[in-house]
């Protein structure tokens, strides 16, 4: 039976001492003077390195929250998601972001950027001890390779969230390095170094679940490839997994959002999370205080709500196609008949008014809302399991459990194919088939049912793409909407923006209607070529004069 990585661990030795310290680290250094390290100390190391995916270094209900793995907060800045909680004046930090008025100073770009740098080094640690460690029966190779493929993770979400940053490895003192080094290309370039490394020289297995391996690596150059627009080389990859035979789609879209699949054949990369006694050790507070106020979860914080857009973008016609003219237009899909038909996915992935929640009872906004701020409150649903299950901690934090975050799935590696296929005009309608297996999994999945079981819950109709009519143009727009639906809430989307080059005009067109449901959005403005990514933390800028050059606008 294969063991699961224990990523639970306490090194301070590896973190700086206050929050003005972020980069301010030597990790080529020894541990510390005079001792020797030894394969248990090189496993706590690497082991450290892995724990650092969960973001858990310090002031876990604050810093993980407003930095965390899962990208919630990148959401909340695109047309997918409200901040949520107790109104506007609650997490106020995240709400400025919500509404484009993010500056240096705020929290929430310190706390990223602070998170995704202290992770960096714990890998660079890592990687510059297993460069000295000499010891014929320790796996330095496989090691070195899972080490470099998590630096180059960390590096790649700070580049996605930030823009200009630091190529940070072990032979460059951090309070030396800056972000006007590199162009984000020659960064994309490095990061693609690291991932080719780990390509090259992990197994296609590991002993313990939770390790990357071969397949991960090749998922992932996916992932910075597509960004690059690589077509051939992204296919290329793709087909690496896909023609292993060791990944696939699980049957129910729901169970993606249970313990019993959470390392299933659809997760290629996911970070491990777990049940504790403990409830401030080992389950995700960085989506726990997203868990819906209601009776089920008691004193959830209810941040996190998918937008009135991202609803309404599960409508689909007569055919069982999307809408992509007017979707967001009148009637809004808030509950009052569900005689429109919809995307199943939508009461998979939110809740929706008078639709029952898991196993949890009838969802209604009144009783499952903390602010009329948020009067439409569609709360994730794909953060959380059952509160009926007994893997779920009883207390405070709400609704912590075990359950992992899956940072690249299986039906995301088929739908970056497809995109290549189209995109690079080498193979629309093979495009078309592998957008088909995405959506015929989720027509095939159990539809939410009424309470009593007897009947669906909505009008509930979805088909797959015919060939007719099926051009380069339409073909696009029906790829970024598989990828709309189907990864909804998972911290992808204003990352798709910004690589399509859409972002303005999006963000744009959604406020222009989404303030009609959600008033605190009235005359709020986002300002293309700023508002895509976050600012430099000031303290950076400060603590390093002339090393740093801020983003555009701020």
């Amino acid at each position: 039976m294969k063991k699961i990585l224990t990523v639970i661990t306490t090194l301070i030795i590896l973190l700086p001492s206050c929050k003005d310290e972020v980069l301010d680290q030597v990790p080529q250094g020894a541990l510390a003077e005079g001792v020797e390290v030894d394969a248990q100390i090189m496993d706590n190391l690497i082991t450290a390195a892995y724990s650092s995916l969960t973001a858990r270094f310090i002031d876990l209900h604050h810093v993980t929250f407003q930095g965390p793995t899962t990208n919630w907060i990148a959401d909340v800045r695109s047309d997918d998601a409200y901040k949520g909680g107790g109104g506007i004046v609650d997490q106020v930090p995240v709400h400025q972001a919500e509404t484009y008025v993010l500056n240096p100073t705020n929290d929430l770009a310190f706390n990223k950027w602070l998170n995704l740098t202290w992770a960096i080094a714990r890998c660079n640690v890592a990687i510059s001890n297993l460069q000295e460690y000499e010891n014929p029966n320790y796996p330095s190779r496989t090691r070195m390779a899972e080490m470099r493929f998590l630096r180059a993770h960390f590096h790649f979400d700070l580049l996605r969230n930030f823009n200009k940053i630091p190529w940070l490895d072990e032979n460059v003192l951090g309070s030396e390095a800056s972000n006007t080094d590199y162009t984000k290309s020659e960064i994309l370039e490095l990061i693609e170094a690291d991932i080719q490394f780990a390509f090259d020289n992990l197994p296609t297995s590991q002993q313990e679940i939770g390790r990357v391996n071969k397949y991960t690596a090749a998922a992932y150059m996916c992932k910075i490839l597509i960004e690059e627009e690589k077509w051939s080389e992204v296919i290329h990859f793709a087909d690496v997994i896909i023609n292993s035979g060791e990944y696939g789609l699980v049957d129910e879209f729901e169970d993606l959002a249970g313990l019993d699949e959470e390392n299933g054949r659809e997760m290629v990369f996911t970070v491990q999370f777990a049940f504790t006694e403990n409830p401030d050790l080992g389950h995700n507070i960085g989506n726990i205080l997203n868990v819906t106020y209601s009776n089920a979860y008691p004193g959830g914080d209810d941040f996190y709500l998918a937008s009135q857009n991202l609803v309404n973008a599960f409508k689909t016609d007569a055919n069982g196609l999307p809408v992509f003219d007017g979707f967001d237009s009148p009637p809004h899909a808030t509950g009052a008949s569900y005689l429109e038909p919809v995307d199943p996915r939508v009461d998979f992935s939110v809740g929706r008014n008078n639709i029952p929640w898991k196993q949890s009872g009838l969802y209604t906004f009144a009783e499952w809302g903390r602010s009329d701020d948020y009067p439409y409150n569609y709360s994730s649903k794909k953060h959380v399991i059952d509160s009926n299950d007994p893997r779920m901690h009883d207390g405070l934090p709400w609704a912590a459990s075990g359950l992992n975050f899956c940072i690249i799935r299986y039906a995301e590696v088929l739908l970056w194919k497809a995109e290549a296929l189209i995109e690079g005009n080498i193979d629309i309608d093979e495009g078309r088939i592998l957008i088909n297996q995405v959506r015929n999994r989720a027509k095939n999945s159990t539809y939410v049912r009424t309470l009593d079981g007897i009947s669906t819950a909505a009008n509930y109709n979805i088909e797959p793409y015919p060939t007719t009519d099926w051009t380069q143009n339409y073909a696009r727009a029906a790829l970024r909407r598989e990828r709309r639906l189907e990864l909804a809430m998972e911290g992808h989307r204003l990352f798709d923006l910004n690589r399509w080059g859409i972002t303005g005009q999006t963000i744009q067109s959604y406020l222009t209607d989404e303030f009609t449901v959600t008033s605190y959005l009235e005359g709020v403005t986002f300002e293309e070529g700023t508002h895509e990514y976050m600012p430099i933390p000031q303290a950076e800028l400060d603590k390093n004069p002339g090393l740093y050059e801020q983003n555009y606008g701020y």
